[in-house]
């Protein structure tokens, strides 16, 4: 499933990016944890507007196999009601 491979890659490189700049910003006063915390509230937050593209994509996908494997179930409980 490539599209939920490069979804979640760049959901990792928003957190990332979130993260080195909250770093670069906020290091004096805050520790590590809090900051990772940090990064990733902010990293989900904008992953809401910035990634809905991809988001929708792996929606897409997701429906589409979705409905190929509901119609091969029905196909085959067709075929064996038939028998």
């Amino acid at each position: 499933m490539k599209e939920f491979a490069v979804y979640t890659g760049l959901r990792l490189a928003l957190f990332a990016a979130s993260f080195a700049v909250l770093w670069f910003a906020l290091n004096t006063w805050l520790s590590v944890f809090p900051l990772l915390l940090l990064a990733l509230i902010v990293s989900s937050i904008l992953s809401i507007f910035v990634l809905r593209a991809w988001r929708d994509r792996l929606a897409a996908r997701i429906e589409t196999r979705a409905t190929r494997m509901t119609e091969r179930l029905e196909a085959a409980r067709r075929a064996e009601d038939e028998d």
